[in-house]
């Protein structure tokens, strides 16, 4: 069950930062503060159908790990009933695509706060945070092994911001500057997940022998087994005609489910989807001796 409608999703961005540019900042800052500051003062409503399997690990995984607000699961039809509801945050999956995009070809779990603005389309309503899933159409259950870390990301980044509101307008560049906390972890990648030709002396360099290219059995038995001391790739991008449409390349420490790396691209013939090399060298930064 997927809802269409969220158009311009970034990730862990508020939808606040889309200012009209006569409004009054102070006011808008407010705004902010107070949805992050009260956000557990109201109740999260997880928007699942029991039939289907992606939401269902969206459910198993609230359930195991959601602890910074009250939360109950509800159905497509409860969602439609109480989507103007204030009192209410929703959390959901969604079709999303850029304003470039003729159609959508990525699926989002994103949290979305209920308001009036909902009776225009749930695109109208207030995005707090957005988090690439996988691509529409994918029944391939990749996502299901990142739900739990997904999961922990959005609420850390509300913690974050919460208790540093400012956090809400850094957006993403908050979440690219975060490789130092690697440190010498080992890194785990699946070898789909880099988008060009590299070689083994390029990785050694950057690298040292801190570096495995696997599959993604690795991944998810280091996930399963939160082994620690060990960061894996996640990517998300469009499942067929991968010369368009964008890239999410994320790292994810296996331990803690924290984000340590965050960047997208717009695919093009000359940069496809996945880890781009200029991505291997921003995070080889904690491991280079040269």
């Amino acid at each position: 069950m997927r809802i269409m409608g969220i158009i311009q999703l970034a990730i862990l961005l508020p939808a606040l930062l889309v200012f009209s540019p006569d409004a009054d900042a102070q006011e808008l800052f407010g705004k902010a503060k107070n949805n992050f500051r009260n956000f557990a003062a109201k109740k999260t409503l997880v928007v699942v159908n029991q039939a289907d399997f992606t939401d269902l690990s969206i459910a198993d995984a609230v359930k195991s790990g959601w602890r910074i607000s009250l939360y109950e699961l509800c159905s497509q039809e409860k969602f439609h009933n109480l989507k103007t509801d204030t009192n209410y945050f929703f959390l959901l999956r969604v079709d999303g695509k850029f304003k470039a995009e003729k159609e959508a070809s990525l699926e989002y779990l994103t949290l979305v706060k209920g308001g009036p603005s909902a009776k225009k389309g749930i695109e109208k309503m207030q995005e707090i945070v957005s988090m690439p899933l996988q691509a529409v159409g994918d029944e391939s259950g990749k996502a299901f092994i990142f739900m739990p870390a997904l999961i922990n990301i959005m609420q850390e980044h509300i913690m974050n911001v919460s208790e540093d509101i400012l956090k809400a307008y850094v957006g993403n560049s908050f979440y690219t500057s975060r490789i130092d906390k690697i440190g010498n972890k080992s890194l785990l990648f699946d070898k789909s997940d880099i988008g060009y030709t590299y070689t083994d002396e390029e990785i050694s360099e950057l690298f040292g022998d801190k570096f495995t290219a696997g599959g993604f059995s690795d991944i998810s038995k280091a996930l399963k087994e939160s082994a620690a001391n060990t960061v894996v790739s996640f990517t998300v991008s469009p499942a067929e005609n991968k010369s368009k449409g964008y890239s999410y390349q994320l790292l994810i420490d296996s331990e803690n489910l924290e984000l340590l790396f965050y960047r997208k691209h717009k695919i093009s013939p000359k940069l496809p989807a996945g880890f781009t090399q200029e991505d291997l060298r921003r995070i080889s930064v904690p491991y280079r001796t040269k």
